[in-house]
């Protein structure tokens, strides 16, 4: 019987049962089940994101916290095992989010966790908002007492408040940029995929080309602008058959639970030669930074994001001890995401000489306004923004298709699916929304799909001979 297998409510007066281990006070430092005080550049931690991340990315953030002297494991794709392993301590009401998170984490410690190290599970979301993700720290206390497990601590976000962990600010700043970059470097690949004169010979070159790029960044030969503006010239010397504007494109959208379920839809297009694109995982981390200045501006009697974002608002120069610590908090995050959208231009721009990137970047504050027309982004669900996600592609004209990919039991998803019918209804794009409860389709879903498929390459052939 493993470790994990041995759940049971144990009471605080019981032999067995395990100290957790914890942050100090002043986040410092950590206190072990063994009452013993760790600093954070101990080798024993561990940091752990258990929700899964492209693997381009993956490897690119491993390398970067090497360089800070810090250890890292990423979970990879959501599939059966992960869900197995979830089924050993969730009740199955969960969204897919947290099951997928939960199962990740069991796997994490059956399969990959050292006896000896302190491991730190990380939260991709710290949020108080209409979504199950305003119950993961309750339901992770839960869990750690039924795992009773030494050295271990779940459910963690780092932020100011909480020292960002021990983890240098810039280091999570650019963690998030390489796993954006790595998003990038997808988008390539699977135009790539579908307009390369010899298909094969194509991506072996490619994943060549980005590895030695990677092994560059990670040997400090390059760095990351210096090695994406080599790779991006190498790349575009690769032989085409078609033009990426002229080929049938379909973008996926709805959300952060996209990197849990959005695999065998990907596949179903590229197989049938249609560039398809996750939409960019920066919507979902903009959100995140953005919900204390929406807040902030909520609470000024200020509805609109784009006001909430002035900055006559933050001016925190008269304000009281509470509410100027409310408006540096709103106008720290208002920076880092200023910082996180400027750099996604500037990699956006390089990698662009590739010419396998098609999508233009949206600023987060005009997706979130836009969506805001039809449901409050006041809210802080997902709801607007895949919304405005929805309203921008229309307008921009780049896709072919549009897929609303959500899960049947989150409700920021499952309400998108309402606004956006009536407004796809007076469209002439493709459209289709598809709940799912994992990374599979059923039977009628794939007919769906096959559906749009034929739409978005008769589309392409219209607008084509538009412009010809």
């Amino acid at each position: 019987m493993t470790e994990i297998e041995q759940f049971k409510d144990l009471k605080a007066d019981d032999p067995n049962k395990v100290k957790q281990t914890r942050f100090s006070k002043d986040h410092k430092y950590i206190i072990d089940s063994d009452g013993q005080k760790v600093e954070f550049d101990d080798p024993r931690i561990v940091y752990i994101n258990p929700e899964p991340r492209n693997p381009y990315g993956r490897r690119l953030v491993i390398n970067l916290f090497k360089k800070y002297n810090r250890n890292i494991r990423i979970s990879k794709e959501t599939d059966a095992s992960i869900l197995q392993y979830a089924k050993k301590i969730c009740s199955g009401r969960e969204c897919l989010a947290s099951i997928a998170i939960a199962g990740a984490v069991l796997k994490d410690i059956n399969e990959y966790r050292d006896e000896n190290e302190i491991s730190i599970y990380r939260t991709p979301i710290d949020q108080h908002g209409p979504c199950q993700n305003g119950a993961w720290p309750v339901l992770w206390e839960t869990f750690a007492k039924r795992l009773n497990l030494k050295n271990v601590i779940f459910c963690a976000f780092p932020k100011y408040t909480n020292n960002y962990l021990g983890l240098n600010r810039d280091l999570l700043a650019w963690e998030n940029i390489n796993f954006i970059v790595g998003q990038y470097i997808i988008e390539a690949r699977n135009a790539l995929q579908c307009v390369a004169e010899n298909k094969i010979i194509a991506l072996e070159k490619f994943e060549d080309l980005t590895s030695e790029f990677i092994n560059n960044i990670k040997e400090g030969k390059k760095t990351l602008n210096t090695g994406l503006i080599k790779w991006a010239k190498e790349v575009a010397k690769i032989p085409l058959k078609a033009k990426v504007d002229e080929t049938p494109k379909v973008l996926i959208f709805g959300g952060l639970n996209l990197m849990f379920d959005h695999y065998p839809i990907e596949e179903f297009f590229l197989e049938r030669g249609i560039i398809t694109k996750v939409v960019d995982i920066v919507e979902s981390m903009s959100l995140i930074l953005a919900e204390s200045t929406i807040r902030y501006g909520f609470k000024k009697g200020i509805l609109t994001p784009k006001e909430q974002f002035s900055e006559q608002l933050l001016d925190s120069t008269d304000l009281d001890e509470n509410d100027r610590k409310e408006a540096l908090r709103a106008k720290r995050n208002k920076s880092a995401l200023k910082f996180l959208n400027s750099q996604c231009k500037t990699f956006r721009k390089i990698m662009g000489k590739s010419g396998l990137l098609f999508d233009s970047f949206i600023d987060f504050i005009d997706l979130f306004e836009e969506g805001n027309k039809y449901v409050s982004s006041n809210s802080l669900s997902e709801t607007p923004i895949i919304t405005g996600r929805f309203l921008h592609s229309i307008e921009e004209g780049i896709y072919d298709g549009l897929i609303n990919l959500g899960t049947f039991n989150c409700q920021p998803a499952m309400n998108s699916q309402a606004i956006i019918r009536p407004l796809a209804n007076k469209c002439d794009i493709p459209y289709a929304a598809i709940d799912c409860e994992g990374p599979w389709i059923s039977t009628n879903q794939l007919r769906l799909l096959e559906t749009i498929a034929i739409q978005a390459k008769r589309e392409r052939k219209i607008k084509n001979e538009l412009l010809a």
